[in-house]
C-alpha cells in the first residue's frame, strides 16, 4: 500500500478493509511503501516468496511499480482503487470503494495482461502519450496535484491556456509510415484520467496498442480534442483523428531544440523521444467476481 496516496485516507480505511477480508476468510498483510520504486521490491519479494495474490492499494503509480515487480512471475496483481482516481481500477472494472473491492478479488480469477513496455526502462499499463495532456502535467506543481487531484489539474489547465504558449508539434512512426501531429495517445487500455475511454479499442489483453493521433496542430483543435475526450467520448469521431492498431511505436519532437514531455500511466516521466513496444511477458491480475 502507499500510505500517502488518496491524502492519507488509505490508512484510515484499513479497519474496514479487514473486516472484508474475515468474511472471505481471507488474512491481509500490510506491506507500506517507504518511497518511490518500493512497491516494485516489495512486490518481487511477495512473488520470490511464492505468494499468489498481492493487492496494490494505491493510485495508477502504485499499481505501475507492482506490475514491474510481478510480470512475467506466477503471482497474480490486484487492483484496489485507492488513490484520486486509480484510472485501471476502471478498465479492470473492480468495485469501489476499497472494502467492496476486497471480496470480489479474493473470488475472482486470473487473466494475463500485456503491458507495453519502452526504451528508456519504462512500463505502462494504461498509456503512453505526448501532446497537450504530458505538456500540462509538466508544469502541475506536486503539491498541487497531490492535494487539487483533478481540480488542481483544471486550474493548471487555465493557467495554461492563459500563457498561450506553443503546443509541440510531435512526428510518430508506427507500421512504416510516419505521421506530424499535435497529440498522440498509445493506448494499452481503453480508459483514460477516469472511467473515459481515450482509446476505445484497446484491449488490455491482447499484444497491440490502440494508437489515436489528432493530426491538428494547435491550441483550438487540441482543446476541442480534449472536450471531446472529457465531455462526450467523441474526440475520435473528429476529422483530424485517426486510429491504428500497432505493436510498435515511435515519438518524437518534430521541433528542432525544443524538448517535450511525455507521460505514462498519468505521471511525466522524460522528454521525447521514446519508443514503445508490447512486452513478451504477461503480468497476471486478479479480474474482480461480478457482484
Amino acid at each position: 500500500m502507499n500510505p500517502t496516496a488518496g491524502g492519507g485516507r488509505l490508512r484510515r480505511a484499513r479497519a474496514e478493509i479487514e473486516a472484508a477480508a474475515r468474511t472471505c476468510h481471507v488474512e491481509l498483510e500490510w506491506w507500506p511503501t517507504a518511497g518511490p520504486g518500493h512497491g516494485e521490491e516489495l512486490a518481487r519479494t511477495a512473488a520470490l516468496e511464492g505468494r499468489p495474490l498481492v493487492l496494490a492499494y494505491g493510485g495508477d503509480g502504485t499499481y505501475n511499480e507492482v506490475a514491474r515487480g510481478l510480470l512475467g512471475t506466477t503471482t497474480a496483481m490486484g487492483v484496489v482503487p485507492g488513490g484520486t482516481t486509480s484510472v485501471l481500477a476502471y478498465e479492470l472494472e473492480v468495485p469501489r470503494p476499497a472494502a467492496r473491492a476486497i471480496p470480489a478479488l479474493a473470488r475472482g480469477c486470473d487473466w494475463a495482461m500485456r503491458v507495453g513496455r519502452t526504451d528508456r526502462g519504462g512500463l505502462f499499463l494504461l498509456m503512453l502519450s505526448a501532446g497537450p495532456d504530458s505538456l500540462l502535467l509538466s508544469s502541475v506543481p506536486p503539491w498541487l496535484k497531490r492535494l487539487g487531484g483533478r481540480c488542481g489539474m483544471a486550474l493548471q489547465a487555465v493557467v495554461e491556456l492563459a500563457r498561450r504558449r506553443p503546443l509541440p508539434r510531435l512526428l510518430v512512426t508506427a507500421g512504416g509510415c510516419s505521421r506530424e501531429c499535435g497529440w498522440a495517445i498509445v493506448g494499452k487500455s481503453r480508459c483514460y484520467g477516469g472511467a473515459r475511454h481515450g482509446t476505445p479499442a484497446a484491449d488490455p489483453f491482447a499484444p497491440a496498442f490502440e494508437l489515436v493521433l489528432q493530426r491538428a496542430i494547435g491550441r483550438r483543435p487540441g482543446a476541442g480534442f480534449a472536450l471531446g475526450l472529457f465531455l462526450t467520448g467523441r474526440h475520435v469521431e473528429r476529422l483530424d483523428v485517426e486510429r491504428s492498431q500497432v505493436d510498435r511505436v515511435r515519438l518524437e519532437g518534430a521541433d528542432p531544440g525544443r524538448a517535450v514531455p511525455y507521460q505514462v500511466d498519468g505521471d511525466v516521466v522524460d522528454a521525447l523521444p521514446v519508443e514503445a513496444w508490447v512486452d513478451p511477458q504477461p503480468l497476471l491480475v486478479r479480474m474482480p467476481a461480478s457482484t
